[in-house]
Parts: structure tokens; sequence; C-alpha cells
């Protein structure tokens, strides 16, 4: 579950490396109904499928236009989300669940949070074939012990090359990341009033744009950026916001 949809598209490529036959991989997050309805949708979808195990991987924070005014957004806990799901199901069903949050936010007090609410954390970082196995199978060994022939390295081990060269890399580029710039450069005319009253939904699209940077091949001005975003958080803008953004 994500609102990106470049982190929608890269997130099919992380389910096919664990080994997740691609009919088989849910991708929600493209509409504000996904979103609200995701716990009530996983529930039902838990409790028709009784001999099946989930791996669930939500973005934290999902943002959603309300309802009755467009120009205003608000932001849906992705762990809470979570938290109510697990809460709704049975014990045997909540033990076939491996529900993972993933986020930029990776502080030890924003994971310790997503710990209580989930399984576990995932960063936000690029996408392959080794460091989805590197960062999976522990946290699939520790969930379900005993399932040895679900083991997610046998799993990958027997995935043929010619399957890994078909699928080809999910790269993102400055295309893909030039309409939420373009949003957040709108914002940069506003005076202190407006920027102060905008500020949550610019901060939450600056949020979106670092997950984005996180997930691209490593780079020194990526990384700068993403430094220069996590400065900027806080409840209010700082004063020389319009300065370090340009």
């Amino acid at each position: 579950l994500d609102d990106s949809k470049i982190q929608r598209k890269l997130l099919i490529r992380f389910f096919i490396h664990a080994g997740v036959p691609e009919d088989r991989v849910h991708i929600f997050g493209a509409t504000g109904d996904e979103i609200r309805t995701f716990d009530d949708w996983a529930v039902s979808f838990i409790e028709n499928h009784p001999n099946d195990y989930f791996l669930m991987i939500i973005d934290e924070n999902l943002d959603v236009q309300e309802e009755q005014d467009a120009a205003r957004q608000v932001t849906i806990s992705g762990s809470l989300a979570i938290a109510d799901m697990r809460s709704r199901l049975l014990p045997d069903q909540e033990r076939r669940c491996l529900t993972l949050i993933r986020s930029a936010n990776d502080s030890a007090s924003d994971v310790a949070i997503y710990n209580s609410r989930a399984h576990g954390f995932l960063p936000k970082a690029p996408i392959r074939k080794d460091s989805v196995r590197e960062a999976l199978v522990p946290m699939w060994l520790t969930r379900f012990p005993k399932l040895d022939d679900m083991h997610p390295r046998k799993v990958l081990d027997h995935q043929s090359s010619s399957f890994e060269d078909a699928l080809g890399e999910v790269v993102v580029t400055m295309a893909d990341l030039m309409p939420c710039l373009e949003d957040i450069d709108r914002y940069i005319s506003l005076n202190e009033r407006q920027l102060l009253e905008k500020w949550p939904i610019i901060w939450e699209k600056m949020h979106a744009l670092k997950g984005d940077l996180l997930t691209m091949p490593k780079d020194s001005k990526f990384d700068e950026v993403v430094g220069m975003i996590s400065s900027l958080r806080g409840p209010t803008p700082p004063s020389n916001f319009m300065e370090k953004w340009q």
C-alpha cells in the first residue's frame, strides 16, 4: 500500500524479488478510497483465504484528498491502519501475517512506533534482489520459523536467471520526479501567512520526494537533497525555506 505511483511500481519488483508470483501481488494506494478502505479489504481477504500466508508492505505516510475539499489533504498513518487491521483478526489469522512499515523516516523513535504497530520496518532504499533477500529473510524466519518450504531464500535461489533478466530494472527517473517538484515549486511564491497555512501539504510532498530519492541509485547529489529535506522537518516552515529549496 503506497500513495506514490513511483513506489507502487517499485513494490511490484520487491514482491517478485521476494518470490511472490506477480498474479498474487495486490498493489493499492492509487486512490483515496483504496487507502481509506485498505484495512477492511485486508481483513476480508485474509478471512477468505484461510490456508494462505500474507506479506504486507505499507507506506507510513499516506496522503489523501479530503472528500469535501479537493484542495486539502489529510495524512493517514499506515502503521495505525495495520494496527487496526491486526486487532480485527482472529489469532490464527493474525499469525499468518507479516506486516512491514516502509518509510523514509527511520529514526530510532520512529522505528519503535512502527514495530509496536506492525511486525517490522523496511527503509526506503534501491530495490535489488540481494537487498530484498537481506532485508526480508531474517524477518520472515522470525515470524514463520516452521515454514521451511516457504523460506524466501529457497524461493529466490530457485528463480531462473532468464526470469531475472526478463524482469529488468525499474529505474526512477527525473521525469518521474518532475510532477512532485513542480507541485512544490508552485508554493514558493506564497507569502509568509499562506506558506504557514500550506506547510503541512508542502512538507508531505517533500517527504514523498525524499522517499523516491532514497530508492534511486546512490548519488551524492541526491544525498544532499535528502539531507536538506530532512533538515526542514517540523510543524512550521523554517525561516530559510525559500533559500534552501531554490
